[in-house]
C-alpha cells in the first residue's frame, strides 16, 4: 500500500512539472533563401527548427487553443509553444506548409489584405489562404495596407477613425474570402503600437499581437502579447532553446509608459508583483548592450539607456534565473522613438 501511494504522488508530481500556465509565441516572416536576411528562414533551417522542437519535446499547439487556456486557467503543456507568421508571404505556402503538415504541426498567418487583393506575386493569393485555412490554419487580421499606424500621427480622433476603419476593413476582407470564423485578433505592422492604439484595439474586441520578446500568461496585456522573433539573426536553436524555456516576468503592466516616445533614453520602470521564485539578480539589455539596472524598491526596478537613441524602434530586455526551474524569467519593453523634431 505505501509502494502505491509513493508511486501516485511521484505520478501527479511528474504530471505537474510537465505542465505550465504560459506560453511562448514565436513569429517567422519568410521561409525563403531569397528574401530580406533578417525577417528570413531558409527552408532547411525551419525544417531544422521543426525537428528540434519535435527531439526537445517541445510542444507545439494552435494559438487559439493555448489563448482559451490561459485565460481560463488551464494548464499547458510544458514549454509550449504557438507558431505565427507575419505578412502573409507566398513562401508560406510554398516552404513552411509542407513541413508544418509533415511534423502535423498548427500554425497562424497574419495577413495584410491589399497586398493579396493586388495580387503582389510575393504574396499568398486567396486560394492558397482558403486551402490553407481548410486545413485548420487560422488566419488572422494584419491591417489592410500593412501600414505605419502610429508613426508621424498626430493621434486624434481622426487618426483613430481612420485607424479603426483599416482594421474594419482587413477584418470584412478575410471574413469575405475565408469565412465567419476569423478570429478577433490584431498583428501590429512591424509590431508598433500606441497606448491609443491599444485603447481602439480594446474598445474593438480584439487581442493584439506585437513583435517584442516575452511569454503569455493570464496577467499579460492582451492588447500588445509578445512574440519571440524566430528569424535572422535569432534562428540559431540554442538561443531559441533559452526563449521556449523561458517564463514571463511578473511584471505589473498596468502603469507602463507608452511604446510611442519622443524621450531619445526612455525611462522602464518595472514594479515586480511576485519575487519569489525569482533570483535576485535581473540582468538587461538595451539593444543588446548589457546596462545596470536602478533597485528602486524591494520589489521595483529602473533602466534608463545611458545613451540617447536614435529614431525608430527598441528594446530594454530583462532576465532573472529561477530559483526551482532551469529557466530564465524574461520581460522586454519596446520603444518607438518619434522625435517632435
Amino acid at each position: 500500500m505505501k509502494i502505491f501511494i509513493r508511486l501516485f504522488l511521484f505520478a501527479c508530481l511528474s504530471a505537474h512539472s510537465l505542465a505550465q500556465t504560459h506560453f511562448n509565441v514565436l513569429v517567422y516572416h519568410h521561409v525563403s533563401e531569397n528574401s530580406p536576411a533578417s525577417t528570413s528562414v531558409s527552408p532547411a533551417k525551419f525544417r531544422e527548427h521543426l525537428q528540434f522542437f519535435k527531439d526537445n519535446q517541445f510542444p507545439v499547439i494552435a494559438l487559439d487553443e493555448a489563448l482559451s487556456a490561459v485565460v481560463q486557467n488551464k494548464t499547458l503543456p510544458k514549454n509550449a509553444i504557438a507558431i505565427t507568421f507575419d505578412d502573409a508571404y507566398r513562401s508560406i505556402y510554398h516552404n513552411a506548409f509542407p513541413l508544418l503538415t509533415e511534423f502535423d504541426y498548427p500554425f497562424t498567418i497574419f495577413a495584410a489584405t491589399d497586398p493579396i487583393d493586388q495580387k503582389f506575386a510575393d504574396m499568398l493569393t486567396w486560394d492558397q489562404l482558403r486551402e490553407m485555412k481548410q486545413a485548420g490554419v487560422i488566419i488572422a487580421n494584419h491591417s489592410r495596407d500593412h501600414g505605419y499606424l502610429v508613426r508621424h500621427r498626430s493621434l486624434d480622433e481622426l487618426w483613430l477613425a481612420q485607424t479603426r476603419l483599416n482594421i474594419e476593413y482587413a477584418q470584412q476582407r478575410l471574413i469575405d474570402e475565408l469565412g465567419n470564423d476569423i478570429p478577433n485578433w490584431f498583428a501590429y505592422p512591424y509590431g508598433e503600437f500606441s497606448h491609443s492604439l491599444q485603447a481602439l484595439i480594446s474598445e474593438m474586441g480584439y487581442v493584439g499581437f506585437a513583435q517584442h520578446s516575452g511569454g503569455v500568461n493570464s496577467a499579460s496585456n492582451f492588447t500588445a502579447l509578445p512574440r519571440f522573433a524566430a528569424a535572422g539573426i535569432y534562428a540559431n536553436t540554442k538561443t531559441l532553446k533559452t526563449k521556449i524555456e523561458s517564463v514571463p516576468m511578473p511584471i505589473d503592466e498596468s502603469n507602463l509608459s507608452d511604446m510611442l516616445t519622443d524621450n531619445k533614453q526612455p525611462r522602464f520602470h518595472a514594479i515586480l508583483t511576485d519575487m519569489s521564485d525569482m533570483n535576485s539578480t535581473v540582468n538587461c539589455f538595451v539593444d543588446g548592450q548589457w546596462q545596470d539596472t536602478v533597485w528602486t524598491g524591494q520589489q521595483s526596478f529602473e533602466l534608463v539607456s545611458t545613451e540617447p537613441l536614435s529614431q525608430g524602434r527598441h528594446r530594454y530586455n530583462c532576465t532573472s534565473p529561477s530559483k526551482t526551474l532551469d529557466a530564465f524569467y524574461w520581460y522586454s519593453k519596446p520603444w518607438l522613438i518619434q522625435t517632435k523634431e
